[in-house]
Parts: C-alpha cells; sequence; structure tokens
C-alpha cells in the first residue's frame, strides 16, 4: 500500500489566559522593586507612556522647608557677582554658611572591603605583576571576605598559573583583615593564627583545623575531637576558646549596608480591628503622554499612524489597570490574613493560629495560586514588626480541647523545655514528647528530634557531655 496522507477537521476545548489576565497575574507575583523593573521595561517598549513616576521618591517640602530654602535663595541672592562672602562679623547667616560646609566637610563615605584592601597594597611587598593581579581578585571578593571567582577563568584572564594566582590570594590573606581570599573556612582561619602569637594552643588550634575537625566542633562532637587530638576536656575547653577568637566571616565588618525592605501593606487600627491598606504612593503611576492623545484627535493623522497609537495606548491602560487590579488584590488578601490572625497583634509570632492559603482563598473567592502569588516577597508593616505576608500561614496541632497550636508555638515551647531542664539530667526527645502531650499537644517523639535539630540544640547526651566539660573547666580554674 503505497504511503499517503489526508486532511481532518477535529473539535477541541482549551483554556487560553487572555494577555491581559496574564499580565495581571504576572504584575501579581512581582515585588514591589520588580514591579517598578517592570514598569520601567514597557516604558522603554511603549513610546505613549509619557512618565511611570515613583511617588515617594518625588522630593517633597514641608513649609519649614519651604520657608528655609527661600530665605537661603534670597541669602544667595544676595551675594556680589564675584561670589565674595559678606563679612562674617556681621551676618548670622554667615556661620550658618560655616557650619553647613563643616557639616558636608566632615561627612565620610564608609570604606568597603576593597578599598580597604587596595589601599595596603604599596606596602605590601607585592611586585607590580602582582599587585596588578591583586586588584583583579579583589573585586571578586563576597560579603565575607571569600574568593568567590573561578581560577581557570582568572587564568584565562591574565596568563598567570593557579598557582601564582592562589600565592597572590595568600599574600592578600596576611593583609588586614586577616583571613580574606581564602576559598574556604580552614584556610581563612589559618590564615589568622598569627592573632595567637604567644598562646600556649595555637598548635593544637592548627592541628584541630587540619585535621578536619571544624565540622565536628560545629556539631558538638566533643568526644570525637579529644579522642583524635589526644587531649583531656579542660584542655579541650582552653582550645576551643583560643579557635573562637578567630573571625570566620573577616569581611563582614567592611560590607555593604544591609537592604530595607519597603512593606507594601500597612497594618491600621479602625473601629477595633487592623485594617490591611496599601499605601498608593507605594505604587508607580503610569502617565499617558499628551502628546500622542492630541494626535489622535489631529484629522492630519495618517489612519495607520492612529491605529499603531491606539494599540499602544490601550496597551498602557490595560497596564495601569492591571496595578490597580494588583492593589486590590493585595488589599484583600491581605485584610483576610489580619481578620485570621488576631493574636498576632497582640503576642506577635507567638501568637500565630494554623492557617492555609486554601482557607484564604475561599474567604477572598479566588484560587489558592492567586494567595501564593499575592503573599511572594509581599511584606507588611505592623505594630510587631514588619512581617513578609507568607509568615503569617503556618502549619500546626490540634489540641485536645479542640483549638489550634501553630508550629512556632511549638518550637518555642520545645526551647523552653530544654532551657529550664535540670542540665545534670537533660530530657530526651521521648520525654519531651510526653510533656507536650501532656499540655495537649500531640507532638509524637520524631517530630521533637526534628524540631530540636531545626533549632540547633544538640541531643540529651551531648548537652550531658557539655555540662560535664564546663563543670570540669570550673574545678580546674579554681
Amino acid at each position: 500500500m503505497a504511503p499517503g496522507g489526508e486532511l481532518r477537521q477535529n473539535q477541541s476545548q482549551a483554556l487560553v489566559l487572555a494577555p491581559q489576565l496574564r499580565q495581571g497575574l504576572k504584575l501579581l507575583a512581582l515585588s514591589l522593586p520588580e514591579l517598578r523593573a517592570e514598569l520601567c521595561r514597557e516604558l522603554s517598549r511603549n513610546p505613549v507612556i509619557d512618565d511611570v513616576e515613583q511617588t515617594l521618591e518625588r522630593e517633597t517640602l514641608s513649609q519649614k522647608e519651604r520657608e528655609s530654602a527661600e530665605a537661603e535663595r534670597s541669602f544667595d541672592n544676595g551675594y556680589p557677582e564675584d561670589d565674595a562672602m559678606p563679612d562674617p562679623s556681621y551676618s548670622a547667616d554667615a556661620d550658618a554658611v560655616e557650619r553647613r560646609r563643616r557639616f558636608f566637610e566632615s561627612r565620610t563615605k564608609p570604606e568597603t572591603l576593597a578599598e580597604h584592601l587596595l589601599g595596603q597594597l604599596e606596602t605590601s611587598g607585592m611586585d607590580a605583576a602582582e599587585v596588578q593581579m591583586a586588584e583583579l581578585l579583589v573585586g571578586d571578593f563576597d560579603d565575607n571576605g571569600y574568593f568567590a571567582g573561578d581560577f581557570n577563568d582568572f587564568a584565562q584572564v591574565t596568563g598567570e598559573s593557579v598557582g601564582r594566582i592562589r600565592r597572590v590570594l595568600r599574600r592578600i590573606s596576611a593583609l588586614d583583615p586577616p583571613g580574606c581570599g581564602a576559598t574556604s573556612l580552614k584556610e581563612c582561619l589559618l590564615a589568622q593564627l598569627d592573632k595567637l602569637d604567644g598562646s600556649p594552643y595555637r598548635d593544637d588550634v592548627r592541628e584541630l583545623i587540619e585535621r578536619g575537625h571544624l565540622p565536628d566542633v560545629a556539631a558538638g562532637r566533643i568526644g570525637a575531637v579529644e579522642r583524635d587530638l589526644g587531649m583531656s576536656h579542660e584542655r579541650y575547653a582552653d582550645v576551643l576558646r583560643a579557635l573562637r577568637t578567630l573571625d570566620p566571616h573577616p569581611g563582614r565588618a567592611y560590607a555593604a549596608d544591609p537592604s530595607f525592605v519597603k512593606p507594601e501593606v500597612h497594618a491600621v487600627s479602625a473601629g477595633g480591628r487592623w485594617e490591611a491598606r496599601v499605601d498608593a504612593r507605594s505604587l508607580p503611576e503610569i502617565r499617558i503622554s499628551r502628546r500622542y492623545l492630541a494626535m489622535m484627535e489631529d484629522p492630519a493623522t495618517p489612519a495607520d499612524a492612529k491605529a499603531y497609537i491606539r494599540e499602544k495606548i490601550a496597551a498602557a491602560r490595560a497596564l495601569a489597570d492591571a496595578v490597580e487590579h494588583r492593589e486590590e488584590t493585595i488589599t484583600r488578601i491581605a485584610q483576610a490574613i489580619f481578620d485570621a490572625q488576631p493574636g498576632f497583634f497582640e503576642n506577635g509570632l507567638k501568637g500565630l493560629k494554623p492557617l492555609t492559603m486554601q482557607r484564604i482563598a475561599d474567604e477572598v473567592g479566588v484560587h489558592h495560586t492567586t494567595v501564593s502569588r499575592t503573599v511572594r516577597d509581599k511584606y507588611a508593616s505592623t505594630p510587631k514588626g514588619t512581617v513578609e505576608l507568607r509568615r503569617f500561614f503556618v502549619s500546626g496541632y490540634v489540641t485536645e480541647d479542640g483549638g489550634a497550636v501553630s508550629k512556632t508555638s511549638v518550637l518555642d515551647r520545645v526551647r523552653e523545655i530544654v532551657r529550664t531542664e535540670d542540665a545534670a539530667a537533660p530530657l530526651s526527645d521521648g520525654r519531651i514528647s510526653e510533656i507536650l502531650k501532656s499540655e495537649g499537644c500531640p507532638v509524637a517523639r520524631r517530630t521533637v528530634a526534628k524540631y530540636r535539630a531545626a533549632l540547633s540544640i544538640p541531643g540529651a547526651g551531648e548537652r550531658r557531655a557539655r555540662k560535664a566539660m564546663a563543670t570540669r573547666a570550673v574545678e580546674v580554674k579554681r
């Protein structure tokens, strides 16, 4: 049978999201900085958008500031054309000018880690080629002071061997602060051993680091370290104190200022309840250019140009509607969250009750994925601080009396039980589970172990060993 083809007609149904709906869902998932970046991209693509203005970033002056500015302008206008200063013995404003000058001259910019290290290269004893290589390497240090670049890439760019690059990094590690330029915690701490000059524990600290016992120290595996290094409890305690004088993050002192989140939702007390309000000033304002609106009214404008402008204006208005719909959706969902978590406004995170996104979605009348998009990277300003909206959704347990206890409350209770236990006889996970069950919270032993690990609390055996070591150290000092 000869091969052949034929055409067939089929009918099918498919759910296709309209472009406006896709755009709205996209904007809803964006945080405030991401939204501004997206609107700026739209501004570059759509010529009819005249401006995307951030209301909060407009320069505003209070009445007092305006009066001060007007006074300064009138004072400036009184200067002679050659900018000669008036007699300071006569004018009180001259003193203000001098104070202002001293203020701005005294303002200093915080020194960055790169600037601090580069300022030491000239006196470091490196030759010109090493200094040039060091300048490149310092640019790839992270905020902790570690080298985050790729050796092969640097070798290809500079034409130097990987071994020579590592030698330059070791020279940088000897600068202040020591340890910068390391590629691992081990290298970082070994570069700081000069801090222990004269200490009787320097060699022990070096041996502990070189033999790879840093993970054991962090996990509290005291016995493994003592057996391998052949030291007593008392000696280990002294070595550990000497180790803790070294800085695992030497670059943090010069790290840039931390980024601050700008809450998009504000909790406002009104009528005995907390209302969710989205400050309209936090959202960019989209304006359509009057020039293009005038072109649409001008009979002389060609038909194809009007069609193009009409399409772009429709896109700009759809974008503005999507931004407005985003604000309304965030307000509705945030309000539902506040209404579902009244205990938060009295007791903070400890007052949170178990809450699911599906419950909020049912109350607002949206899909649960819409709730997930809304709370992503959105923050609320509350009397208990700035909190991410996602933090209001917590898992929990149903108590024997029919109430609900959040996971955060259980974690706090586990921490409290361990804190108040008899240090000489630490409680096991099973015993902690029994205490929680007696309080009406059914938490299994394995769950207690998981929560204890999340709180970085060692097991009962390790807590007992730490207590014994601390007791011996006290006795030795006596």
